[in-house]
C-alpha cells in the first residue's frame, strides 16, 4: 500500500483551497441541520457528552494545553483582521434582536426616580429596576 507523505498530503490540501469554498457551500445548501440537531436523540447525546467532559475534566485539560500568550496571539492574528467586518455584517441582526430590548430598558430608565445621596436607595430604586428590565425584556425573568 502506498501512503502519501505528510508533505504530499499538505500540498494536496493546499491545492484544494481554490475549490473547497464552492463545495462547502453546495454541501451546506443541501444539508438539514435543524431537524437532526433539534431531535431528542441529539439532546440526549449532547447531555451525555457534556457529562463525560465534566467527569474527565476535558475542558480544563484542553485549556491547560494552550498558554495565555498562544491564545492571545491566535485571537489577535485571526480575530483582529475580520472582527470589524463581522460586526458590520451583523448590525441588521443586532437591530432586530437587541434593539427592542434596548428601547425597553431606555424607557425604564426614563421613569426612574432621581438619584439620592443614599447609595442603598439608589441601588434599590434605580439599579435593581434597570437590571430587572434587562432580564424581563430579554425573556430571562
Amino acid at each position: 500500500m502506498v501512503i502519501k507523505s505528510k508533505e504530499e498530503a499538505k500540498a494536496n490540501l493546499e491545492a484544494s483551497i481554490a475549490y473547497i469554498p464552492n463545495r462547502y457551500e453546495s454541501g451546506v445548501r443541501k444539508a438539514d441541520w435543524h431537524g437532526p440537531a433539534a431531535s431528542e436523540a441529539a439532546e440526549s447525546n449532547y447531555a451525555a457528552g457534556v457529562q463525560n467532559a465534566i467527569t474527565k475534566k476535558s475542558r480544563q485539560a484542553g485549556v491547560n494545553k494552550v498558554s495565555n500568550a498562544d491564545w492571545q496571539n491566535a485571537a489577535v492574528t485571526k480575530g483582529k483582521p475580520i472582527i470589524g467586518e463581522r460586526i458590520r455584517g451583523a448590525l441588521g441582526k443586532w437591530s432586530a434582536n437587541f434593539g427592542p430590548i434596548y428601547d425597553s430598558v431606555a424607557g425604564k430608565i426614563a421613569t426612574l426616580p432621581p438619584k439620592t445621596t443614599d447609595f442603598r436607595a439608589n441601588i434599590n430604586n434605580r439599579l435593581v429596576p434597570v437590571v430587572e428590565e434587562w432580564k424581563r425584556a430579554s425573556g430571562k425573568l
